[in-house]
């Protein structure tokens, strides 16, 4: 299994334990601008699997030492946090009709300030798991 396969795992179950310990934060803000509770729990989830699929390609050649993972983990957050609050902040425009750049900023804050510890543990746990699993030697195969 290729390193960016086994990042987009490990993240993927990662964030989605992040999401869904802010989703009862974040349900009450999902329902008032009408999208689902559930969407609030998936999409962190499957944009980090995304971002961890591009960030870490060939990462099994470039990956030495346990900080370059986790530095790796820390930019697939910080991309993941962004597109999330823009999600927000569409939604929020969407149904408010504010300005998408102070709606933005509100979502920035707001998920910011909710789920920034929840994601930034998210990113280090994450980080630290891929680059064990990536840097360990394979056991020699017995035939």
């Amino acid at each position: 299994m290729s390193a960016a396969t086994i990042a987009s795992l490990v993240f993927f179950a990662f964030s989605l334990v992040a999401a869904t310990t802010v989703e009862f934060l974040l349900g009450a803000f999902a329902e008032r601008v009408g999208v689902n509770r559930w969407a609030f729990s998936m999409v962190p989830a499957l944009l980090a699997m995304l971002y961890s699929l591009i960030v870490y390609q060939s990462a099994e050649r470039k990956i030495r030492r346990l900080g370059e993972s986790m530095s790796r983990g820390i930019l697939v957050m910080l991309l993941t946090w962004a597109s999330f609050a823009a999600m927000i902040g569409w939604a929020l425009c969407q149904t408010h009709k504010l300005g998408f750049a102070y709606s933005l900023k509100t979502a920035l804050e707001v998920s910011g300030l909710i789920g920034g510890g929840p994601m930034l543990l998210c990113a280090l746990g994450a980080g630290m798991l891929t680059g064990v699993l990536i840097i360990r030697k394979p056991r020699p195969r017995i035939e």
